[in-house]
Parts: structure tokens; C-alpha cells; sequence
């Protein structure tokens, strides 16, 4: 093979680009900012270069290099879950613009598996690990998370959870106690006076959550709801369409049905259809999270909408983002949707 057959090199590109080696690496591999490392003009010099020269980076020997890949592990409890999977998609398109590739694991809400992935994990050197799994109350249960997690942190990965916790690690949450308040007492205003709520398992910390916040906008509207007019379920359309059937004949003499997810709202929906089509002209169903087809289908419904696709690059913010201070928490905003319009608030 003669000199000029042989594969262009990075000194090569950088050549070509008038750049440093380092500083062409940084613009092509990510530096602490991923590709937005440099000026835009450095960066467009050394891409045209490498273009030019037909380079292209090799990801194992970045991994090599440094002995940490540019990847992130995105563990979630379930990939067929609307929440989670906006979640993937918004991690996804943050992780492209830095030049980071993620590793989607699922616990399928199995402690014994969200063990084990964090287990499998310490072996596959990631730059980072996200979770975005339901927290419970269960002390022991988070105890061995979080010591899972600081065995890979102590081991270089970077962590950063998703939601309401007390792991200990940065974390990236969403003020789900007050838009649930706030929906609640936009309802209360709008005349309806007898609620139920549905809701996740009662040892979820985004589910007592979401309901103690419903709760209290109710109280503060002056309606108290009765205990047993709070059912806890799974956080499914299969938890909604059960939940209906648990709230049994009270159904009747009730205004609203607010569950704490939209997903658990289509399945309350879809039982009253079939316990009493008649009935749904009566009661009101609400939700959570905020659905984009739910709206098409119905729109005058009421949500809340949660920044689903922002937690991806808030939390990956965390892990590569040059601060001016130490950061450990970004708070995002949830906006609850009254009838199909958002609530406006003071």
C-alpha cells in the first residue's frame, strides 16, 4: 500500500484544519461539552476537514483511549410505557447533539432486576448511568440502590437520578405535588364537587405525590374526599381499567375520576364504556403526563403536562455541562391543562 492509500489520521485532519491534535479531537470526539466543545468555526474547519480526508472517529479506540466510553446507560422501568419511552426519545436526540450514544435498559418494575442492571453495569464502563425508575418508600429497597450507585460512581460513572429521591446523586425533578394542586383546584373552580382519584402503588413516591397534591387543591376548595375514593393500582391502562372496577358503585354518585397518569385514564375510560356507556356523558376523567393522541381524540381534556423529552437533557446536562457552581438538582415545570387549555396561574 503506498503512503498516499493509507487511512488519513487525526494529526492529519488537524493539519488540514490549521487546528491543534488536541483541539481537533475535542471538536470531532467531545470534549466536556461533547460537540458544542470549541467555536462553532473551529468545530465546522475540522469537520469540513475531516470530510475532506474521509476520517471518521472510531468509537472503540475512544473507549480505549480513555478508558470510559462515550456512552450512557438509561435505565427506565418500562420501554413500552408512554412516559418512558418519550423519556428515551428526548435522552436520545440530547445525547446525538453531544455526541454520546445511550444504552436503554429496562427493570420491568422488578427490584430484583433493577439490582441486577446495576450489577451487569459496573463491567461495561459507561461515562454515565441516569435512572428514571419509580422511587418507593421502601427503605431497604433504596438502600441497596444506593449502594449499587456508588459502587459505579466510586468506579468513575457519573450518575444522575430522575424524579423525586433520596439517593443522594444530582437529580433532575418535576413539581408534580403542584401541578396536581393546581388541577385539582382549577376543577373545583369549574363547579365539579365529588372526586375519586387513581392512582400508582401507594409505595411509589411519584404517586403519593401527584394524589397529595390532588388532595390538598381539593381541601383548599373546601372538599374533603373520602379514603376510600383514592384507589391505588398499577401505573398502566391495565391499573386504570382495574381501578374503575374497584371504586365499584360509588362510580355513580361521582363528578371526576382524576388519574394520576393519562395511561391509567384511557383504562378507566375504557371500563365505564363497558360497565355504563351512559355514565361517561356524567363524569369527568382526567389524567397526567399529558398524551399528544388523547388530546386529538378528546379536547377538552384535562391533564397535566410533564416535560417528558427535557429530562434527557437536563440530566445529561448534569453529567457533561461546565457549571459556575456545583449543581444537584434542576427543578422543571409541569403545566396543568384545564378542558384542553393550559391553566393559567399566579
Amino acid at each position: 500500500m503506498s503512503k498516499s492509500d493509507k487511512p488519513a489520521t487525526l494529526a492529519d485532519v488537524a493539519r488540514l484544519a490549521g487546528v491543534s491534535v488536541p483541539a481537533a479531537s475535542r471538536a470531532l470526539n467531545g470534549g466536556v461539552r461533547g460537540r458544542q466543545s470549541g467555536s462553532a468555526e473551529l468545530r465546522s474547519r475540522v469537520e469540513e476537514a475531516a470530510r475532506t480526508l474521509g476520517y471518521s472517529v472510531s468509537p472503540a479506540a475512544q473507549t480505549m483511549k480513555g478508558g470510559r466510553s462515550r456512552t450512557v446507560a438509561f435505565i427506565v422501568g418500562d420501554i413500552d410505557d408512554f412516559g418512558s419511552a418519550t423519556m428515551i426519545s428526548g435522552m436520545m436526540h440530547a445525547a446525538e447533539e453531544r455526541g454520546i450514544s445511550v444504552a436503554v435498559r429496562t427493570t420491568r418494575d422488578e427490584p430484583a432486576r433493577e439490582l441486577e442492571i446495576l450489577t451487569q453495569l459496573r463491567g461495561e464502563r459507561h461515562l454515565a448511568v441516569v435512572m428514571a425508575t419509580s422511587r418507593t418508600t421502601d427503605s431497604a429497597r433504596e438502600a441497596s440502590v444506593q449502594e449499587h450507585l456508588m459502587v459505579l460512581r466510586d468506579h468513575g460513572a457519573r450518575i444522575v437520578v430522575i424524579g423525586d429521591n433520596d439517593l443522594g446523586f444530582p437529580t433532575v425533578t418535576v413539581d408534580n405535588r403542584r401541578a396536581a394542586s393546581l388541577l385539582a383546584e382549577g376543577l373545583a373552580r369549574a363547579g365539579q364537587r365529588r372526586f375519586a382519584i387513581v392512582s400508582g402503588p401507594e409505595g411509589e413516591i411519584t404517586a403519593l405525590e401527584r394524589v397529595g397534591g390532588f388532595v390538598e387543591g381539593l381541601a383548599a376548595q373546601g372538599i374533603l374526599i373520602d379514603g376510600r375514593d383514592i384507589v391505588h393500582t398499577e401505573f398502566s391502562r391495565d391499573g386504570g381499567y382495574r381501578a374503575a372496577d374497584l371504586l365499584g358503585d360509588r362510580i355513580g354518585d361521582l363528578d371526576v375520576i382524576a388519574a394520576m397518569s393519562d395511561a391509567m385514564a384511557v383504562g378507566v375510560i375504557a371500563r365505564l364504556r363497558e360497565l355504563a356507556p351512559d355514565v361517561l356523558a356524567d363524569i369527568e376523567v382526567t389524567g397526567f403526563d399529558h398524551v399528544p393522541m388523547l388530546g386529538d381524540v378528546l379536547p377538552e381534556f384535562s391533564t397535566v403536562e410533564v416535560p417528558l423529552e427535557e429530562f434527557g437533557g437536563a440530566a445529561l446536562g448534569l453529567v457533561l455541562d461546565e457549571h459556575p457552581a456545583e449543581v444537584d438538582e434542576i427543578a422543571l415545570t409541569a403545566t396543568p391543562i384545564l378542558h384542553g387549555a393550559p391553566l393559567i396561574t399566579a
